[in-house]
């Protein structure tokens, strides 16, 4: 067991020493949710789904805007990106497109 007194204080830890930042719970939830609704609009809409991408960027536009939630909003902006571009790569590269 260490001592109180050999234990690493909070500016010894790894890392540069300053304290990290808090992130917001939404953050998983909002980019789980955005990989969902990218991925079903990509999938059923295929192009068409770029409007659902739009609606996504617009309303996390608005939620940092307001001042709500920036962590959400770019976790639901993220995920939208990833849900969509994943599910066209997979169709072009299996000639669906």
């Amino acid at each position: 067991m260490s001592h109180p007194s050999q234990r690493p204080g909070p500016s010894q830890r790894s890392g540069s020493g300053e304290g990290s930042t808090p992130i917001s719970p939404l953050l998983v939830p909002m980019l789980l949710g955005g990989i969902v609704i990218g991925f079903l609009a990509g999938y059923f809409f295929v192009w068409w789904g770029l409007i659902a991408v739009a609606a996504v960027l617009v309303v996390a536009a608005s939620l940092v805007l307001t001042g709500r939630s920036r962590d959400g909003a770019t976790g639901a902006v993220v995920g939208v990106l990833l849900g969509y571009l994943g599910i066209i790569l997979v169709a072009l590269f299996r000639g669906v497109l």
